[in-house]
C-alpha cells in the first residue's frame, strides 16, 4: 500500500505514539550531539514516485548523517572503483560488535568487518584519492547526487567530532598498521570526520532511501547508482545497517536501514520508497528509540515488512 493518503495517517499515527515514549539519551561522547534538544522528532517518507510525505518538526530539525552517510561513502566507492575493489578493502559480514569496536577489528583483521562499521568506513575514504580537501569535495559531490539536493558539512559538528575521535584515531592507526589503510592517517580522517558531519533534514535523508529502494534511480528519474550496487548496499543495510541489534530490528520491521547516533535512520521499503526519522533520544545500542518505534508501526501499517510483501 504505496497511496500518499495511506501513508500520511499511518505516518501521523507511529509519530504520536514514538512522542509518547521518554526513553533514551543523547549522544554526549560528541559535544555538539549532546547539547540539541533531545525530543525534537521528524519523519518523511518520499515515494518511488517522488510524493513527499512528512509529520513532525521538519522545518525547524536538521541534523548531521554521522553513520548513515557510510551509505553515502558506500554508494560512491561502488560506483567509482567497482565492487571488487571495495570488497577486497572491507568485508561483508555483520560485526556482531558495537559500531567502533577495536577488539574485533584487532582480533579478527585485517580488513574491517562490513562498509557500515567506523573501521569500514574509514578504510572506503582512505580509497579516495586526494589530499583531505579533494576527498571532502568527493564525498560532498556523492552526497548532494544521493540526497538530491547540495549537502555540505556542519563545520561546528566537524570541529567537535575532530576533538573527541580519539577511538576513530585508534581505529585508523591500527587498520594501517593491519596494512588495510595507507597514505596519511590525518587526512583520511579529515575525510571521515567530514563524512558523519554531512547536514540534512529528514526529506533529503529519506531521498537518499528512495534511491535505494528503487533500484539506484532517483525520484526525479536518475539513475544515481547501479541496480547491482542498489542491492549491494541494501543487502548490507538489512545484515549490518543497525549494528549489533541489526536481527532484532529487521525481524521487527522488514526495512533495511542504516542508523546514525544524531538519532537519524535512513530505510528503504523496496520498490516503495524511502524513510527518514530523527530523534536524538538513543538507546544502549546507538539507535533512536522513537526511530524505531516509528518504523516498527509504519511497517506493520503499511505491509512493508520484505516478508510480508505481496505482488501489487
Amino acid at each position: 500500500m504505496t497511496e500518499p493518503e495511506a501513508v500520511q495517517t499511518a505516518l501521523d499515527h507511529a509519530l504520536r505514539i514514538s512522542l509518547a515514549n521518554p526513553e533514551g539519551t543523547v549522544a554526549t561522547y560528541i559535544p555538539e550531539l549532546g547539547s540539541v534538544d533531545p525530543d525534537r522528532t521528524s519523519a518523511a517518507v518520499v515515494l518511488n514516485s517522488g510524493q513527499v510525505i512528512t509529520a513532525g518538526e521538519v522545518a525547524e530539525h536538521r541534523f548531521t548523517l554521522q553513520s548513515a552517510a557510510k551509505l553515502i561513502v558506500l554508494c560512491g566507492a561502488l560506483e567509482e572503483l567497482g565492487a571488487d575493489c571495495v570488497f577486497s578493502a572491507v568485508g561483508s559480514e555483520p560485526s556482531g560488535e558495537s559500531f567502533s569496536s577495536i577488539a574485533r577489528l584487532d582480533s579478527r583483521g585485517p580488513q574491517a568487518a562490513n562498509p557500515m562499521v567506523n573501521s569500514g568506513a574509514i578504510t572506503l575514504c582512505g580509497l579516495i584519492e586526494g589530499q583531505a580537501e579533494e576527498r571532502i569535495a568527493w564525498i560532498e559531490r556523492w552526497a548532494s547526487k544521493l540526497c538530491g539536493v547540495n549537502v555540505g558539512v556542519n563545520a561546528r559538528v566537524q570541529a567537535s567530532e575532530r576533538r573527541t575521535g580519539d577511538r576513530n584515531r585508534s581505529i585508523a592507526y591500527l587498520l594501517r598498521s593491519n596494512g588495510s589503510l595507507s597514505g596519511s592517517v590525518d587526512d583520511v580522517l579529515d575525510a571521515y570526520f567530514a563524512l558523519c558531519s554531512l547536514e540534512v533534514s529528514v526529506i533529503e535523508a529519506a531521498y537518499l532511501g528512495s534511491v535505494l529502494a528503487n533500484g539506484g534511480v532517483a525520484p526525479s528519474g536518475e539513475r544515481v547508482v547501479s541496480i547491482d550496487n542498489a542491492r549491494r548496499v541494501v543487502s548490507l543495510m538489512a545484515s549490518c545497517g543497525v549494528y549489533d541489534e541489526s536481527g532484532t530490528y529487521m525481524m521487527k520491521t522488514g526495512l533495511p536501514a542504516k542508523s546514525g547516533v544524531s538519532g537519524v535512520i535512513v530505510a528503504s521499503a523496496v520498490a516503495a520508497g524511502g524513510i527518514a526519522v530523527c530523534s536524538p533520544r538513543l538507546n544502549k545500542r546507538g539507535g533512536s528509540v522513537r526511530g524505531h518505534v516509528i518504523l516498527e508501526h509504519l511497517s506493520d501499517a503499511l505491509g512493508w515488512h520484505f516478508a510480508t510483501q505481496t505482488p501489487s
